[in-house]
């Protein structure tokens, strides 16, 4: 998927804030995410558009570095060399004061939805989201880089899924597939289970842990004897 059909994906114009990327891509996550909409059990439809918000928002992080608060940034994709204009504008959903939730301006976004969710669904989006905002902010220096890049000497790790905690978001799948299956067919929990606990790197493992809202995803080095997360 190249930067235009990431566009048309989450349906936003090429001249979208990256708030407005953000908004759209919430909206439509939690429309057809597959523990609500039983047309989307397979989780398709999701995939795609997680993989859409991420391919913008990591084309917006490689640029952010280099720009002014109200400056535009451009990518260019490199397998069509079409190039993409954002505007950067104030962020309206940036890194909120301490004694407020993150969720907070995006409530009035999503009004219609929570009268709708069950408190599964509000704790869900809140732990989500405030993980996603921390990876963000995390994007403005160097050391958010450096949580992505994998080292050649990887550890041997221990990785399950609490099968007590596990509610079957797809969190975990769709960050590292390689690793994580969810079974979209049953309708119990657990659905999630480690189906290669090497096939994806220690950084890419720890990502989908720490993205998993109820903590459920087990991470030790075994050499080392040590529990990773949850601490």
């Amino acid at each position: 998927m190249d930067t235009l059909q990431a566009l048309r994906t989450l349906d936003v114009n090429q001249d979208a804030s990256f708030e407005e990327i953000k908004v759209a891509y919430r909206q439509l996550a939690l429309n057809v995410h597959p523990d609500r909409n039983t047309t989307e059990h397979e989780g398709k439809r999701f995939k795609q558009i997680t993989e859409a918000y991420q391919i913008l928002r990591d084309a917006y992080r490689k640029d952010s570095q280099r720009l002014s608060s109200n400056s535009k940034w451009s990518y260019t994709d490199r397998k069509t060399h079409q190039k993409t204009t954002f505007r950067q504008k104030k962020p309206r959903w940036g890194a909120p004061p301490k004694d407020h939730p993150p969720e907070e301006n995006w409530s009035k976004f999503t009004k219609g939805f929570e009268e709708e969710f069950s408190d599964f669904w509000k704790e869900y989006e809140k732990k989500f989201w405030q993980e996603y905002e921390s990876n963000i902010n995390a994007g403005n220096n160097d050391a958010g880089w450096e949580k992505t890049r994998e080292s050649k000497d990887q550890p041997d790790l221990f990785v399950d899924v609490d099968k007590s905690l596990c509610i079957g978001c797809c969190s975990c799948e769709t960050i590292a597939p390689e690793v994580f299956n969810v079974d979209k067919l049953t309708k119990m929990n657990p659905k999630s289970k480690v189906v290669n606990a090497k096939g994806a790197g220690k950084n890419k493992i720890m990502n989908a842990a720490e993205t998993c809202p109820t903590k459920a995803i087990i991470v030790e080095d075994k050499d080392k004897k040590e529990r990773l997360y949850p601490l």
